[in-house]
C-alpha cells in the first residue's frame, strides 16, 4: 500500500470513528458509562429499599392507600385490619373456652393452622358462603378472613341504605360511642399503654387509631337502626301467620311429658380378650347389662306402664315398684328441643299427630333400659304472650370449697345483691340505671353486655322461681324481685326487673321471630327474618369487593 493510500485509510478512520486510537477511546468511554449505569441502578435499588423500609415503617400502606374497594366507597388496609381483628376478638369471646378443641393455637400464626372438620361443624351455622368449596383446605386466617369480609360489605351496604333514607347518629348512640372511647383510654392507663390509640393499635392493629374507630361505629350504629327498622317493617296477615306457623308446628309446638328411665341391671360377664401384639388369650370379667337383665328391665316397664295406662298414678306406681325413682317432668318443651335432646323413638312418638293426653308407652334405650313415657299435652303457645325482663345475678360462691353452699355463703351474695338494690333505687329506680347495673354487676356471661335483657320469655323457659313470677297474675312492668335460684348449673340471687309483656301472643312471636335461641341452629327461621335476609341479601347483592392485593401483601395483618 501506497503512504498516499495509507494517509488516506487513516484519515477515514478516524472520520468514521474506527480507527484503533478512536476505538480505544470509545471502549474506555463506554466502560465508564456502563460503570457508572451500573452504580446508579444499585444506588436507585438501594434508595428504594431503604424508602420501602421507611414506609413498612410508617401507617402509608395502612391509612394512606386503597387496600380495596366495596362498591363504590374505598378502604384503607387499617379499616380492615379493624374488621378482621374484630371477627377475632369476637370469637375468642363467645367460643374461646373451646378454642383448643377446635384445633385454634391463638399463640401461632392462623394462616399455618388448618381450619379442621371439628371446627366446621361447630361454626357451620355461621360458615362464610365463601368457604364452601368441599376439596379446599382452609385456615384460620381464611375463616377470619372471610368473616371480616362479609361484615364489612353488610355493615357498609346498610349504612349507604340507611344514609340514603336520611339516617343520622342519634345522641344516645353517639353518647354509647364516646363511653366506648372513653374506656379504651382507661384500658390503656391499665395496661401502660399510649393513650387511647395505643391500646386501639394493640387490640386491632397498625394504622387503627380512635378516630377511625369512632367514624367505623358511628356507620356501625347508623346501619344497625335502620336495619331494625326494616326488621320490623314487614306485615303479615292472620292467614300468613297461621300458615306459616303450621308448616313448622313440629318444631314450634310445646310438648309436656313424664318420663322414667328404667336401667337393666347389670351381671358378671366373663370374656375371652386376645391381645393385639403377642396373641396371648387371657379372661375379663366385668360388669355389664345383657339380654337377660334387659329382658327383666322391659317386664317391668310393661308392668308400670300397663298401670299407669289402667288409670293408676305414674308417680305412686313407680314409688311403689322402685326404691328412691324419681320421674321426670317436661313442661311445655318446644318440639326441636325434645328432637335435639331424646332418642329419634321418643321424639317420633311424642310429636305423632295423633297423641293424646294420657297416652303411655316403653321405649327402648339400647343396652341402659328402657323409658316409660307419658304424655301430657302439645300446644300451640297461643294461650298467652311472652315477656321481657332485665336481671343481674350475683352467683353464690362456694368459698370453703367444700362442695357445699352454707347458709353464711348464701347471706353473703345477698347483702352483695342488697346493696345493689339499694344503689339502683338511690339512682332513680327506672330501667335504664337498672341496665346499667347489670351491666357493671352482674355475673351472667349471657346478658351482662345488654343490660341483662331477655326479651320475648316463654312459658317454662325460665327457672321455675323465675318463671312463677314473671308470669304471675297481676305483673306489671317497673315491678322487681330479689329471687334466690339453686339448681343443677348454678347457685344464686337475681334481682328481676320485669320490663314488659309483648304485643302478640307467643304463637305469633314463633311465627314471625322464630326461636329466639342459638340452642337450635336448625331451628326453622321466622317470617321476619326469612324475608329480612332476602331483601339484605339483595341489597349486599350490589355491593362487589375489589382487594388491592399488592398493599394487602404490604400491610399484612
Amino acid at each position: 500500500m501506497s503512504a498516499s493510500q495509507d494517509k488516506k485509510r487513516r484519515q477515514a478512520e478516524r472520520e468514521s470513528g474506527v480507527s484503533p486510537k478512536t476505538l480505544a477511546e470509545r471502549e474506555a468511554a463506554q466502560k465508564a458509562r456502563k460503570e457508572r449505569r451500573t452504580w446508579t441502578i444499585v444506588g436507585v435499588i438501594v434508595a428504594l429499599f431503604v424508602i420501602v423500609i421507611i414506609l413498612l415503617n410508617t401507617n402509608l400502606f395502612y391509612t394512606g392507600t386503597t387496600a380495596m374497594t366495596i362498591g363504590d366507597y374505598k378502604f384503607t388496609n387499617a379499616e380492615y385490619q379493624y374488621y378482621y381483628n374484630t371477627a377475632y376478638n369476637n370469637f375468642l369471646y363467645q367460643y374461646g373456652t373451646y378454642a383448643s378443641l377446635m384445633g385454634l393455637d391463638t399463640s401461632s400464626d392462623l394462616d399455618e393452622q388448618p381450619l379442621n372438620d371439628t371446627a366446621i361443624s361447630l361454626l357451620q351455622s355461621s360458615m362464610p358462603s365463601s368457604l364452601s368449596d368441599e376439596d379446599a383446605e382452609y385456615t384460620w386466617h381464611d375463616y377470619f378472613h372471610a368473616v371480616a369480609l362479609d361484615n364489612m360489605v353488610k355493615s357498609t351496604a346498610l349504612w349507604d341504605a340507611a344514609v340514603k333514607a336520611g339516617y343520622t347518629l342519634s345522641d344516645e348512640d353517639a353518647e354509647e360511642i364516646d363511653a366506648a372511647i372513653d374506656n379504651y383510654a382507661t384500658l390503656a392507663e391499665q395496661n401502660n399503654l399510649r393513650g387511647a390509640d395505643g391500646y386501639i393499635a394493640v387490640v386491632y392493629g397498625k394504622g387503627v387509631d380512635s378516630a377511625l374507630v369512632r367514624e367505623l361505629l358511628e356507620r356501625a350504629y347508623i346501619a344497625q337502626a335502620y336495619s331494625e327498622d326494616v326488621f320490623y317493617s314487614f306485615e303479615y296477615d292472620r292467614d300468613e301467620i297461621d300458615s306459616y306457623y303450621d308448616e313448622h308446628a313440629d318444631a314450634f309446638d310445646a310438648l309436656s311429658f313424664e318420663y322414667y328411665l328404667l336401667a337393666a341391671e347389670t351381671e358378671e360377664v366373663t370374656e375371652t380378650v386376645t391381645d393385639e401384639e403377642t396373641g396371648e388369650e387371657t379372661e375379663e370379667t366385668n360388669d355389664e347389662v345383657t339380654d337377660a337383665t334387659m329382658a327383666e328391665a322391659k317386664e317391668q316397664a310393661d308392668a308400670i306402664a300397663e298401670a299407669v295406662k289402667g288409670g293408676a298414678d305414674f308417680a305412686e306406681t313407680l314409688a311403689d315398684e322402685i326404691e328412691d325413682a324419681e320421674l321426670t317432668e317436661v313442661l311445655n318443651r318446644f318440639g326441636i328441643s325434645v328432637n335435639s335432646s331424646f332418642s329419634d323413638d321418643m321424639s317420633t312418638w311424642l310429636l305423632d299427630a295423633d297423641r293424646a293426653e294420657g297416652d303411655v308407652t316403653v321405649i327402648e334405650s339400647p343396652g341402659i333400659g328402657y323409658y316409660i313415657v307419658r304424655f301430657s299435652d302439645r300446644n300451640d303457645s297461643s294461650y298467652y304472650n311472652g315477656v321481657s325482663m332485665r336481671h343481674i345475678l350475683i352467683q353464690v360462691t362456694d368459698s370453703d370449697e367444700d362442695g357445699e353452699i352454707s347458709e353464711e355463703e348464701k347471706s353473703a351474695a345477698e347483702d352483695e345483691l342488697e346493696e345493689i338494690l339499694d344503689e339502683w333505687l338511690a339512682d332513680g329506680g327506672d330501667e335504664d340505671s337498672f341496665a346499667e347495673l347489670a351491666n357493671s354487676k352482674s355475673d351472667d356471661g349471657g346478658s351482662n353486655s345488654n343490660g341483662g335483657l331477655y326479651e320475648h320469655i316463654a312459658v317454662n323457659q325460665m327457672v321455675d322461681p323465675i318463671n312463677d313470677w314473671l308470669f304471675a297474675e297481676g305483673r306489671e312492668p317497673g315491678d322487681y324481685e330479689m329471687i334466690y335460684v339453686e339448681s343443677t348449673n348454678y347457685t344464686g340471687w337475681h334481682l328481676v326487673y320485669f320490663a314488659g309483656t309483648d304485643d302478640i301472643s307467643y304463637h305469633d312471636c314463633l311465627a314471625e321471630l322464630g326461636l329466639l335461641s342459638t340452642s337450635y341452629p336448625d331451628a326453622p327461621e321466622g317470617l321476619r327474618e326469612r324475608d329480612y335476609n332476602a331483601w339484605e341479601d339483595e341489597l349486599e347483592s350490589t355491593f362487589s369487593v375489589k382487594i388491592n392485593s399488592f398493599i394487602n401483601w404490604f400491610a399484612k395483618v
